[in-house]
């Protein structure tokens, strides 16, 4: 489903499918960013729903993630949030509309969305599912999804993460969702990105 497209981001070659819409464009565009340790799949029949809406869209493998190359194990929050950037600008290289952006972000994807929102103020609509939360002093640490039993129980794990700081100077459109069941993050940190968001021009949270 979609095209096949590959990308660099530092040393490694980031994989993704990006889904084009009949017609001249220049299209809205939407990127997905998947949680950790999770792959691109999931996010396929949503991208290619909103194709058909005439919506360009990319969902992409992290590095060391689906079939991008890189060790999972090795993986830092740096290197997701530059492997993020990538993807962003890849699809902003394309025949795209720069002022009818969105991003979809799930869990640590989330994180990375709103850590790019500090440096991309052009964004339009942002939807953040369970997204998760991690301190600064963490960018250059491994934390294994096995890991983190616990973890955003302890708020000085995220408290002060600088997505947060992102998402406070966001305008656009905000979806934030929540889930009853998140055995991983705590619903403290996914309620912080809500509140904080204050500059929206609208924003809904929904717990399913």
């Amino acid at each position: 489903m979609g095209r096949e497209v590959g990308f660099k981001s530092g040393k490694e070659t980031l994989k993704g499918s990006l889904f084009i819409p009949k017609g001249s464009g220049p299209f809205p565009a939407v990127v997905f960013y998947h949680g950790r340790g999770s792959d691109r799949t999931r996010y396929l029949p949503m991208a290619k729903f909103l194709c058909d809406k005439d919506i360009m869209t990319l969902a992409f493998d992290f590095g060391g993630c689906g079939k991008s190359s890189g060790v999972f194990a090795n993986q830092t929050h740096r290197m997701g949030i530059e492997d993020g950037r990538a993807a962003l600008e890849f699809l902003l290289s394309q025949n795209v509309d720069r002022e009818r952006m969105g991003i979809q972000g799930t869990s640590f994807g989330g994180y990375v969305t709103g850590m790019l929102l500090n440096d991309y103020d052009f964004i339009k609509s942002v939807v953040l599912r369970v997204p998760a939360s991690y301190s600064d002093e963490m960018l250059d640490s491994t934390v294994q999804a096995a890991d983190e039993e616990n973890f955003f129980y302890k708020k000085e794990n995220w408290i002060n993460a600088s997505s947060y700081k992102g998402i406070s100077k966001f305008t656009g459109n905000l979806l934030v969702i929540k889930s009853k069941n998140d055995e991983i993050v705590s619903p403290e940190a996914v309620d912080k990105y809500f509140n904080e968001a204050g500059k929206v021009r609208n924003k809904k949270m929904i717990v399913q």
